[in-house]
């Protein structure tokens, strides 16, 4: 975006200085136990099988999804089958691909979470339902470009499994409950 250096620079140094803040009061951390064991079966998997497919190929499948169903000019057919490919590839392939070595693992994690980013941009881009200009966001759907009433942030969020969308005012950080100027704020 238009922010580059300087915003992130700027950010992520209230984002560091605010966790330091928050470790030092927090309580001590409490592992869960089967949740880290069910984990640790999930990342380890593959070096323990045999015969399958190695990570090329499921980052291969991954690319051609994007490149078919998530193109520059989307649309919600397009999108929601390539949600039921990304699907497909995770509970399919994903879970045939084999890692001869620590190497390999990482590629292979890289290509989960290269399919997790992907399924939040199709989810994204579904809930965006107007093009825009600035984001260079083309919706074959929804061909009116900046529309005012898209003029906003989309959120979205995983919980317990289901997609939560909301959304906010461009200027949100300066309407209240927060102070009235970027000074104060």
């Amino acid at each position: 975006g238009g922010a580059d250096y300087s915003a992130s620079s700027c950010s992520g140094r209230f984002a560091g200085r605010t966790a330091a803040e928050y470790s030092k009061q927090a309580s001590e951390p409490v592992v869960d136990r089967t949740q880290l064991d069910k984990e640790k079966e999930r990342i380890y998997a593959p070096l323990r099988r045999k015969t399958g497919v190695e990570w090329k190929e499921l980052q291969f499948q991954f690319n051609r999804t994007m490149q078919v169903y998530c193109p520059e000019c989307k649309n919600e057919r397009m999108l929601k089958l390539g949600l039921d490919w990304l699907n497909d590839i995770k509970g399919n392939e994903a879970e045939t691909v084999l890692a001869r070595n620590l190497h390999e693992l990482q590629r292979f994690l890289e290509c989960m979470e290269r399919i997790t980013v992907g399924e939040i941009v199709m989810q994204s881009s579904l809930l965006r339902k107007a093009s825009n200009t600035a984001l260079d966001f083309k919706r074959l759907d929804y061909p009116e470009i900046d529309p005012p009433e898209w003029e906003k942030y989309l959120t979205i969020k995983l919980d317990e499994g289901d997609i939560k969308s909301g959304e906010l005012p461009l200027d949100f950080w300066l309407l209240p409950p927060y102070a009235p100027t970027y000074r104060e704020n």
